[in-house]
């Protein structure tokens, strides 16, 4: 018998949560489906995919790589998927862009021009969530193209594309005391306010490039950039945010022994298996030639 795309799917639910539980509540079904699916699994394929001596079930050798194979399996099937939805759809009527931050809007302005000239019918949807909740949004639904910076653990529904890289100077204001400092020490930086960007999660992307033992947190880079200019502290803030704070002196940047061209990727993120219609397959061809 041949293994289902279901029995795939819940497999792949078991692998990620680490127990047949957290699957069930994953995917919305209940726990003896779960463990169900896998058995029938497991003799269908006539190997022991899970461990399960021991308080949690552990992936064997072999589960470990019919994970990868399902992977690629369910990936292929929901690329399927949304190539024939796309084929299939026409010119939708409303479309949702998810923006991580409003500071994106200067240099996204003239493809956003360009889609309204091209596709006036449409109704668009700016959206600027931070962070996690660019993907949330995408996993839900709720939007269909996002615009993020690359996450620390990307989930599998969620096809990325290497936009560009974006340059992440730390600066301070002139008056601010490690401005005076000419090569700065991490333990320079761990003294000092550090002022970071947050969305409305607690998590582990919240808390990634920090450095500081005091942080203040602020839901936006603008917002950051001004408190930077106020002198409450030092941060990492995108380059094309700075040309003119920095040439009107309002910030400066700060040289450090330990941290050198840090940059991040910035990615156009869409849901692997949600087709897009005319418009939103223009859009996002145009995003990627950008």
């Amino acid at each position: 018998m041949n293994p289902s795309l279901e029995q795939l799917k819940i497999l792949l639910a078991a692998a990620e949560t680490g127990s047949f539980s957290a699957a069930a509540r994953k995917i919305g079904k209940a726990q003896s489906v779960v463990s169900t699916a896998i058995a029938n699994l497991e003799i269908d394929l006539a190997l022991t995919l899970f461990d399960r001596s021991s308080r949690y079930p552990q992936l064997t050798q072999a589960g470990s790589r019919m994970v990868k194979e399902a992977e690629i399996l369910l990936a292929q099937s929901e690329r399927l998927q949304a190539v024939a939805g796309e084929l299939a759809a026409g010119i939708e009527s409303r479309l949702t862009l998810a923006i991580d931050d409003d500071s994106h809007l200067p240099w996204l302005g003239a493809v956003l021009e360009q889609f309204a000239n091209r596709y006036p019918m449409v109704e668009l949807e700016l959206l600027f969530p931070l962070m996690e909740d660019v993907t949330e949004l995408l996993v839900t639904g709720r939007a269909q193209l996002g615009i993020c910076y690359q996450r620390e653990h990307p989930q599998r529904e969620i096809v990325t594309y290497s936009l560009t890289e974006v340059a992440m100077p730390l600066v301070v204001s002139p008056s601010h005391p490690l401005a005076r400092k000419p090569l700065l020490r991490e333990v320079d930086l761990q003294g000092s306010r550090q002022l970071m960007v947050t969305g409305r999660r607690e998590g582990s992307e919240r808390q990634r490039f920090r450095l500081s033992a005091q942080v203040w947190w602020v839901e936006g880079d603008l917002g950051v950039l001004e408190l930077v200019k106020r002198g409450l502290g030092w941060a990492a803030i995108p380059a094309f945010l700075i040309h003119q704070p920095l040439a009107r002196n309002e910030v400066v940047k700060l040289k450090s022994d330990f941290i050198s061209g840090q940059a991040l990727t910035l990615e156009l993120q869409w849901h692997r298996a949600r087709p897009l219609g005319l418009a939103g397959c223009w859009l996002k061809a145009a995003l990627q030639a950008l």
